[in-house]
């Protein structure tokens, strides 16, 4: 990654970070719910630029620290998102809902963490 390319995303790091704070002041003025999943989803977004930072100098690898019983943990939990995803992708072909798509798009990022978290203690 070019020293550029870092800039630009720690940049995008403080603007998700000010954009998250200015999300929570909004839900916590208005109440509105759906207003408390984007600043999860602003967090996760953060997160995600941060994990890119961090894991520039690593290749984009991912350091392991072997523990079989964390492994096969993470992996059942990695089978159980997958399973709910299939049920829930089926249902919404069947019953269109907005909330049902959001929570789809919550799935695939739990299944892709919990891929990850299983590749650390593999």
């Amino acid at each position: 990654m070019t020293r550029a390319q870092a800039k630009a995303l720690k940049a995008l790091e403080g603007e998700l970070r000010r954009l998250r704070a200015r999300c929570r002041v909004l839900r916590d003025r208005t109440r509105y719910e759906d207003l408390g999943h984007g600043v999860l989803a602003l967090e996760i977004a953060e997160h995600a630029v941060d994990e890119t930072l961090e894991h520039t100098g690593l290749g984009g690898k991912i350091r392991r620290t072997p523990n079989p019983a964390a492994h096969r943990q993470a992996r059942r939990w990695h089978r159980t998102v997958k399973d709910v995803r299939g049920q829930a992708g089926k249902f919404l072909r069947a019953h269109a809902n907005e909330d049902l798509k959001t929570a789809l798009k919550a799935l695939e990022i739990a299944s892709g963490s919990l891929e990850e978290v299983a590749e650390h203690y593999e």
